[in-house]
């Protein structure tokens, strides 16, 4: 009988790794369903689900109907949509694409840095609106850019040192900045291969220039930057978050700006998304702004949705997968579905 797989997030124009299904004896199903209801009615029988499990709700309600699926493939690195105590009681596989942009969100965190650091937002403004000139001494550049540093006199603060973290943290070392890096589940060895310095999440916030946040949404991190996390940063501090809106206590982050807590920030995530029109960062001329692109390019955006598909052919084979989320399912599920079962 032949396999079902139900690709319920299918993006026009893009390779969902089509080809790879028609290895095996698979029916692939494709469709576009954002509710609950839709999902449920649309993947009751499949063996293999792909879709976004950091938005669409994979909730204990949806899990609980799928009679004979061994693995959801998500199209994301974040997880936080998909109920994984749920996935995990019921023995089915959650994976995620945990590589496809380390260059990209690295790259977008090193350039946001540089360009509050530098102050190139403002420069630019004043140089389009007033056409300003900063050579020849006088208080131009004085007015538009102080306090402006070296770069390679700051410190960098990386919270949450996983695949994304490091990345950066290759880059900046680059720039001749001294990084250092909180995350309780990373080891002080790990971090100090890579010329990180390990400290406390307050020594951190104290000590940085530049704190930029790569956690993962869970419970543990929900709003773990907020106002008391503010209080502690220097006022010449810039604050970067890549990561997840809900990370970050937004209004205590707002406060902050407005407050002169800290200089500025560079913010590719917020709580509402897309951003509210009413929604005051969008008029603080210390704030970049980029709309929860720092995913993308042309290269990364075709891993994204090609990725999925290869974890599910090896779990429709019987082998783990290897972005497996809960392997502490995985001699479980091997019995269950392993090709020696």
């Amino acid at each position: 009988m032949a396999f079902k797989i139900v690709h319920t997030y299918v993006v026009p124009g893009v390779d969902n790794g089509e080809a790879l299904a028609d290895t095996l004896d698979a029916d692939l199903i494709k469709g576009f369903w954002v509710t609950e209801d839709e999902i449920i009615s649309n993947t009751r029988d499949a063996d293999a689900i792909i879709g976004v499990v950091s938005m669409q709700p994979f909730s204990r309600r949806v899990l609980k109907t799928l009679t004979n699926c061994r693995i959801i493939a998500g199209i994301a690195i974040g997880f936080e949509a998909i109920d994984l105590d749920a996935a995990t009681e019921l023995g089915i596989a959650v994976t995620n694409v945990p590589d496809y942009c380390l260059d990209e969100v690295s790259g977008l965190v090193t350039g946001l840095m540089l360009a509050l650091g530098h102050k190139i937002t403002l420069i630019d403004r004043a140089v389009r609106e007033r056409q300003i000139n900063f050579t020849g001494g006088g208080n131009a550049i004085k007015e538009v850019g102080y306090p402006m540093f070296r770069m390679s006199d700051q410190t960098l603060g990386i919270i949450g040192m996983g695949k994304i973290g490091t990345a950066t943290a290759l880059k900046v070392k680059g720039l001749g900045m001294r990084v250092i890096a909180y995350d309780p589940y990373v080891l002080d060895g790990v971090m100090e291969s890579h010329g990180v310095e390990p400290v406390d999440l307050v020594t951190l916030l104290r000590e940085s220039d530049f704190i930029t946040l790569h956690t993962p949404l869970t419970p543990e991190t929900e709003a773990m930057i907020g106002a008391k996390e503010f209080k502690e940063m220097k006022p010449t501090c810039y604050f970067i978050n890549t990561a997840r809106g809900r990370c970050v206590d937004e209004p205590s982050l707002i406060r902050a700006l407005e407050e002169g807590l800290i200089a500025g920030a560079g913010i590719d995530v917020t709580i509402v998304e897309p951003i509210n029109a009413d929604n005051p960062l969008l008029k603080m001329p210390n704030v970049i702004l980029t709309g929860h692109s720092a995913y993308y390019s042309t290269a990364s955006y075709a891993e994204l949705f090609y990725k999925p598909m290869p974890q599910v052919i090896a779990a429709l084979k019987g082998e783990w997968p290897l972005y497996g989320l809960n392997p502490e399912i995985k001699e479980r599920w091997l019995k269950k579905w392993g090709r020696n079962s």
